[in-house]
């Protein structure tokens, strides 16, 4: 009798208590969720992300190789700010 109400008490804990995930698996359900929006964009074509990406690729280009080498033959360009360019494609890569 005593063992049957040890084992209705531990499943009416079990029942009532509810499993805490660990931060690790929130992360890989955020992640996994993340994966599955970034296919779902890539199967429409180009997206925006991709325009932004090439966008903050082709400044980070004229930065460090246009203005440099059209400096040698004499013309001086205005180079761009590259501390909120950095900023935003670390965030669109995924970064923190």
């Amino acid at each position: 009798m005593i063992s049957i109400l040890i084992d209705l008490f531990k499943t009416a804990t079990t029942f009532f208590t509810k499993k805490q995930e660990s931060k690790d698996e929130l992360v890989a359900k955020n992640s996994e969720q993340q994966n599955e929006i970034t296919l779902e964009e890539t199967k429409k074509g180009f997206t925006w992300r991709q325009a932004l990406g090439y966008v903050l690729t082709f400044i980070v280009f004229y930065n460090y190789v246009v203005i440099p080498i059209l400096a040698l033959f004499g013309i001086v360009l205005p180079t761009i700010p590259l501390a909120d360019v950095w900023r935003v494609l670390i965030i669109l890569i995924g970064g923190n």
